[in-house]
């Protein structure tokens, strides 16, 4: 997996040990369901052209990031306006996703695995990052 900063093809490696949280709880369909005078309900639907959160969290024993990969995803998020390409990397899935930092959510969460503070920036990081979808790049979902 690997996050790409759009507007100049910067990679950040990312381990392949993240889970996707809630690849399956956003609903893409959004319906308003109000009653009619007689009880009989009236509802309107519309589909998202995006917005789909996606949240990549870390097991306890797997996915951790180095120090200074935390610290350029950091970086990255604080870049504003920026559009990043969130590329999946697995033999059985090579989707590919157009999102935006998702700061409204706390975009990064990073915590030494260690417990204690870092001598090195190659110390590991139990990370979760959240994103945003903000366009298709990948229409197979």
């Amino acid at each position: 997996m690997k996050l790409i900063r759009v507007s100049t093809s910067e990679t950040v490696p990312l381990e392949d040990g993240f889970l996707w949280a809630d690849e399956f709880e956003w609903n893409r369909i959004e319906q308003n369901i109000k009653p009619a005078i007689d009880g009989t309900p009236i509802i309107q639907e519309g589909k998202w052209k995006s917005g789909r959160p996606i949240t990549l969290t870390a097991d306890k024993n797997m996915a951790w990031l180095k120090r200074h990969i935390v610290s350029k995803l950091k970086d990255f998020s604080l870049l504003q306006g920026e559009n990043f390409t969130l590329a999946f990397e697995y033999p059985h899935d090579q989707r590919q996703f157009n999102v935006k930092f998702h700061h409204a959510a706390n975009a990064i969460e990073a915590r030494p695995v260690k417990d204690h503070p870092t001598v090195s920036e190659d110390d590991y990081y139990n990370v979760t990052l959240r994103f945003i979808e903000v366009g298709e790049l990948y229409s197979g979902y």
